[in-house]
C-alpha cells in the first residue's frame, strides 16, 4: 500500500543558494597573479645591470609624476627602493640577498605597468594597487631597506 505524500513533501526543496561573488576576493586573486608575473619578470632584471638601470630610469620618471597620497608613509621607502636599484645596477651596493632584490624589483615592475589591476589612469583609485604592492614589498624587505639607508648615511 502506497502512502499519500503530504503537501509539505510535495514542495520542491529550495535550490542551493548561489555563491555570491566577492569582489574583494577577486581583486586579491588578480593582485596575486599580477605580482607573481612581476616576480618572474624581476628575476630577469636582477642578473642584467643594464636592464636593471633601464628599469630604474623608467620607474624614476614614472614616480616623479605620481601622487604621493596613496603611498602615505611608504613614499620614502619607495624612493629608497629606487636608490637601492640604482646602486645595485652600478655595482656600488650588493649587501642584500638576491631574493630580497627580486621582491623590490618586482614591486617596481608592477609599479611601472600602466595596465595593472587598477589602471593608473583612473582618478583617485589608479595608484591604490601600486601603493599596496609597495607596502607589501616594504614589509618583506624593510630590514634590507633600512640597512641600505644606513649604508647611504655612512657615505658609502
Amino acid at each position: 500500500m502506497k502512502k499519500k505524500k503530504t503537501k509539505a513533501a510535495l514542495r520542491k526543496k529550495p535550490a542551493p543558494a548561489k555563491a555570491k561573488k566577492d569582489p574583494l576576493s577577486d581583486f586579491k586573486k588578480r593582485m596575486d597573479a599580477e605580482f607573481a608575473s612581476a616576480l618572474v619578470s624581476a628575476k630577469s632584471y636582477v642578473g642584467n645591470p643594464a636592464r636593471l638601470r633601464a628599469l630604474f630610469d623608467e620607474a624614476a620618471n614614472e614616480v616623479a609624476s605620481m601622487p604621493r597620497e596613496p603611498f602615505h608613509e611608504m613614499w620614502p621607502y619607495l624612493q629608497t627602493m629606487l636608490r637601492l636599484m640604482r646602486a645595485y645596477s652600478e655595482g656600488k651596493y650588493r649587501d642584500l640577498p638576491e631574493s630580497t632584490l627580486v621582491v623590490i624589483v618586482a614591486a617596481i615592475v608592477y609599479l611601472v605597468n600602466p595596465l595593472d589591476v587598477i589602471p593608473d589612469a583612473l582618478p583617485a583609485l589608479g595608484y591604490l594597487d601600486d601603493a599596496t604592492v609597495v607596502s607589501l614589498a616594504v614589509r618583506r624587505c624593510r630590514e634590507a631597506l633600512d640597512s641600505f639607508m644606513t649604508w647611504e648615511l655612512s657615505g658609502f
